[in-house]
């Protein structure tokens, strides 16, 4: 049998381009119509269901074409999908001069078709996501080392504030400037479960508490183990961010429970997000 021609592979290739686009024609529709059903004027975001197809895509895929080749298509194609939702959309990322790879972890996640907003300070951009309700807001992920913690002013209970709703990155890109660094996505939205999540829950005490203590506490009210437990002191008073498993929203009656188990007389106990677990770092 003759090999195929240099043409006639080209045709084929012709023809699996106007299917694929065919397709992606097919799943803006659905888009559109499940749009409908809902009341106009919201943040059209779901973390949690995309985290769901992520997962899958990368799960089943199969072959030499790059696995981050494929996350990065299915991401343009779910954000182009949500901006159709939300005509004014807008991506608020702090990138500090000297950190530039934080606006490569937004490009990779939220793609070439949402406007994006530099500023140079969390707080900047947590004004700015509180000022609108579709700006989504990208900040540096909490360190030990950080001077001034943004994420204490999540939890001051007001209407305007976000929630914690990704982390990223979901998948690390082999050209990404920056290695090592992490983010996390704010939203005036509930967090959304995928499957496999993490909570954080903001802990403000004057007087310090041990891991061990924190661990009883949450242990007593049927609170999941900590995977970590950040303590940063600010004017005298101690931010204890606890990472916990699962989605836990902040009206959970066990974030009461919590401060008189561990015998607080003041201070004040909130959950101010969750994330789906990154795909880096199931693997």
């Amino acid at each position: 049998m003759n090999a195929p021609s240099l043409d006639s592979l080209r045709q084929e290739i012709d023809a699996i381009d106007g299917e694929l686009h065919g397709l992606i024609g097919r799943r803006a529709d659905v888009v559109g119509r499940i749009a409908g059903t809902k009341p106009a004027g919201g943040l059209a975001l779901r973390p949690g269901r995309e985290a769901q197809v992520l997962r899958q895509r990368l799960a089943t895929h199969k072959g030499p074409f790059p696995v981050t080749a494929v996350f990065r298509m299915w991401r343009e194609m779910m954000c182009a999908l949500t901006l159709m939702q939300t005509p004014g959309l807008k991506i608020a990322i702090c990138r500090p001069a000297e950190q530039p790879g934080y606006w490569d972890l937004a490009r990779d996640h939220f793609g070439c078709q949402i406007p994006f907003v530099a500023h140079d300070t969390p707080a900047q951009v947590l004004a700015a996501v509180r000022s609108g309700p579709t700006t989504i807001g990208i900040v540096p992920a909490p360190i030990e080392s950080d001077v001034a913690p943004w994420w204490p002013l999540l939890a001051g209970g007001d209407a305007t504030l976000p929630n914690i709703v990704a982390r990223l990155p979901f998948l690390a890109m082999p050209n990404a400037r920056a290695r090592g660094i992490s983010a996390l996505v704010l939203a005036r939205m509930e967090p959304e479960e995928s499957g496999e999540d993490r909570t954080l829950i903001t802990l403000e005490t004057p007087a310090g508490l041990s891991r061990d203590r924190i661990a009883g506490g949450l242990a007593k009210v049927g609170l999941p183990a900590f995977t970590s437990v950040l303590d940063q002191v600010v004017d005298g008073v101690h931010h204890y961010l606890i990472e916990l498993s699962g989605v836990i929203v902040d009206g959970d009656p066990r974030l009461r429970e919590l401060g008189a188990a561990l015998g607080l007389k003041s201070g004040r106990v909130a959950a101010i997000g969750a994330y789906a677990v990154p795909a880096d770092a199931r693997t």
